[in-house]
């Protein structure tokens, strides 16, 4: 109940910061938008042509997705600057303050009890609670934003904090969780972990500066704790068609990084990005090792097409011996006038990962492709079908288990059908039915779902945001 009373109490004090026709501030191109929410002082860098005037599903931006979000002035193309007095706003034009509340259910009429009152619905994460009411995120995004097209030296940053129940999956190594996993600033009792982390909790998924070098048409470099530029979904919920998430954003791919990242913008239509990071959702990294960082995005003139390439690779055991590497690609794909399809690609291996029949270890991969259609029915209705094949043969990433005669990895699919109506600028409503099905097996287990006992789920699913 007490939960019940916090959202209430939330709803009310960000009451009088909502208006009608209000402009949302998340002009990331990282993922499917479903507001027409680009920020007032941003714009795409080349203007799409649609039917209506509803934001198009975005994939990639010039900047990998995240870095042009809402911490970003974004004139038209650094190419066209005249000079600092054109292209530089004000100061204190470019202090932001904005965010956004999530809350869902998502239920399942076959969720076993063993795991907690309701049930859960593993190895769904984000939305893990079976029959319950989740507030997943209370997001304050803060910081400053920098200009990509100043002809002068510029300095920005980021602090973003969540509050809910998404904060148990973004945790870092040394921030929200000690080196022995236990909690930092969060509870140490509750429904996760085996009883050691509670069900709701703060992380702070991204603080960092970013500095604009204005040498070769300008590079920005950014230091500190920042999301990753792998993968199509993001931990965001406003950039986001769907309330569930893929297998590949869920166990093929990083959160988040700390270390170094730099961009720049060979043309208006290509993006080249490459760093350094302390590894997978690190804070600090218990072997004191280094990883890279790096890829690419381009989008077609007319935007039509757009593509982003982007790898994570480095060493992620204690010892610092044994390399996990991750590439993954994103295609979108304008098919016509309200049509539009996604693909995203994402291929892992790593050292001595895998329990061979012999006891031996020896290298493990995954991959995983995800399809994702959408169709736009008017200005405020959209649909979307998302199918995806997750391949973990090797039981390296989803349960982790030794492969041995007895268990064995598997693949897993799911089939998701969703829609988001999004009347106005500040509020989003994203219903959805799912399918998931694998051959996953193991001593006593029937099946991946269920608590072990089913090879396949049936969730039902929907979320409200409210953007403020």
């Amino acid at each position: 109940m007490s939960r019940y009373l916090i959202c209430a109490a939330v709803l009310l004090a960000s009451a009088p910061h909502i208006a009608w026709g209000q402009q949302s501030l998340f002009s990331s191109d990282r993922a499917y938008r479903p507001s027409r929410g680009l920020s007032e002082t941003s714009a795409p860098m080349v203007e799409t042509p649609t039917a209506v005037s509803y934001v198009e599903p975005e994939m990639a931006s010039t900047e990998m997705g995240e870095v042009y979000d809402s911490t970003v002035y974004q004139p038209a193309c650094g190419s066209e600057c005249s000079g600092c007095e054109t292209c530089c706003p004000g100061l204190f034009d470019r202090f932001f303050v904005n965010g956004w509340l999530d809350q869902g259910f998502t239920g399942n009429p076959n969720a076993s009890g063993s795991n907690g009152p309701v049930g859960q619905n593993g190895p769904l994460i984000f939305n893990d609670q079976a029959n319950e009411y989740m507030m997943n995120q209370l997001y304050l995004s803060m910081g400053r934003a920098i200009d990509p097209c100043s002809c002068c030296w510029d300095i920005g940053g980021k602090v973003d904090l969540l509050y809910g129940t998404d904060y148990y999956f973004i945790q870092a190594n040394g921030l929200e969780t000690h080196a022995d996993g236990s909690q930092h600033w969060n509870s140490n009792n509750g429904p996760r972990n085996a009883g050691t982390a509670g069900l709701y909790g703060l992380a702070m998924p991204q603080a960092y500066v970013e500095v604009l070098a204005p040498v070769f048409g300008g590079v920005r470099v950014k230091m500190g704790h920042f999301y990753t530029i792998l993968g199509y979904e993001s931990v965001k919920a406003p950039e986001n068609f769907f309330y569930s998430h893929t297998y590949i954003m869920q166990y093929g791919e990083p959160f988040t990084h700390t270390g170094l990242l730099a961009s720049w913008d060979s043309s208006c239509c290509m993006t080249w990005t490459a760093g350094f990071t302390r590894g997978w959702n690190n804070w600090e990294q218990d072997n004191g090792c280094t990883g890279f960082i790096g890829g690419f995005s381009w989008r077609s003139p007319d935007e039509a097409t757009k593509l982003r390439m982007g790898v994570v690779a480095g060493p992620e055991d204690p010892e610092g011996d044994n390399y996990r590497s991750v590439v993954d690609v994103v295609l979108q794909q304008r098919l016509a006038c309200r049509w539009t399809y996604v693909l995203n690609f994402n291929y892992g291996t790593e050292d001595n990962a895998r329990v061979t029949t012999d006891s031996t270890l020896d290298s493990a991969s995954w991959y995983g492709i995800a399809n994702y259609l959408y169709y736009e029915v008017d200005r405020c209705l959209d649909l979307g079908l998302r199918f995806e094949w997750f391949d973990d043969r090797d039981n390296a990433r989803v349960f982790a288990l030794p492969n041995d005669n007895i268990t064995q990895g598997g693949s897993y699919y799911d089939v998701t059908l969703g829609a988001n109506y999004h009347p106005n600028d500040w509020l989003v409503v994203r219903p959805e039915v799912r399918w998931d099905w694998s051959d996953m097996t193991a001593p006593g287990i029937n099946g991946a779902f269920e608590d072990g006992t089913s090879k396949n789920q049936f969730t039902l699913g929907f979320d409200v945001i409210m953007v403020f």
